[in-house]
């Protein structure tokens, strides 16, 4: 029984020195290499295109202000610099404003005689939309004719005003034209010609073709100019 005893004693000595002796935990380690990265799969098939949805509605256009037709015009000359050039426009905007239309600028004036009737169109056409300082590019028209549009047709004046309109070069450079043309001054005007003439007296729908040479004193570039073009438009007859 005693050595049983003392055996028991001598190994809970023994725990008691292997608890208090144990070591503290030592630093970390250094991380090991990151792994491979694994093989990407397969892309699966794209899938179909889906349904294109429904168109949206028009915006806004300016519908009303090109609804009166329009004027193309042909410039064929040389440059300030001397550089020969070519430009071609569409004016086709037209001020709908009520100062607009009083000062005659898209009018027709019709004036029945016993042995003719007389007809003076005036009409002015914007290159972009209008506005007062930064859109002014601008040609105007004003002719005269009596009985136009039939066999006893007569032309009796004109006059065109081309206002702050640019000629840009392929070399970047450009120069800006306006001309007061009277196209019946012979002194300014060459070789005036104005056909195709057509007037509908039901919807004041006036057509014709002009052209002309400039002296060089009488326009912009200080050489001679050739000057055609083209006229589409609707004008409007005031109720008096």
């Amino acid at each position: 029984m005693k050595i049983t005893k003392l055996i028991g004693l001598a190994i809970m000595a023994m725990s008691i020195t292997l608890v208090s002796c144990s070591g503290e935990d030592g630093e970390q380690g250094i991380p090991g290499k990151q792994g491979d990265k694994g093989d990407k799969g397969d892309p699966g098939a794209p899938g179909s295109n889906g349904t294109n949805g429904q168109d949206g509605q028009n915006g806004t256009g300016f519908d009303e202000l090109t609804q009166y037709g329009s004027v193309t015009l042909n410039l064929t000359g040389t440059r300030p610099d001397g550089e020969p050039f070519e430009s071609s426009s569409i004016f086709k905007f037209t001020p709908v404003g009520s100062h607009v239309l009083s000062e005659g600028e898209n009018s027709v004036q019709i004036v029945e005689f016993p042995d003719y009737t007389s007809y003076v169109f005036s009409f002015k056409r914007f290159l972009s939309v209008p506005d007062e300082v930064y859109n002014e590019s601008s040609i105007g028209f004003a002719f005269s004719f009596n009985d136009i549009g039939e066999a006893n047709e007569k032309y009796l004046d004109g006059h065109i005003l081309l206002n702050d309109y640019v000629v840009i070069g392929s070399d970047n450079k450009y120069f800006i034209m306006t001309d007061n043309i009277d196209i019946d001054n012979e002194e300014a005007v060459y070789d005036l010609q104005i056909t195709d003439t057509a007037f509908d007296n039901e919807t004041n729908h006036l057509t014709l073709s002009f052209s002309f040479l400039v002296d060089p004193l009488a326009n912009s570039t200080g050489k001679e100019l050739t000057v055609s073009g083209d006229v589409d438009v609707y004008l409007l007859e005031e109720i008096q």
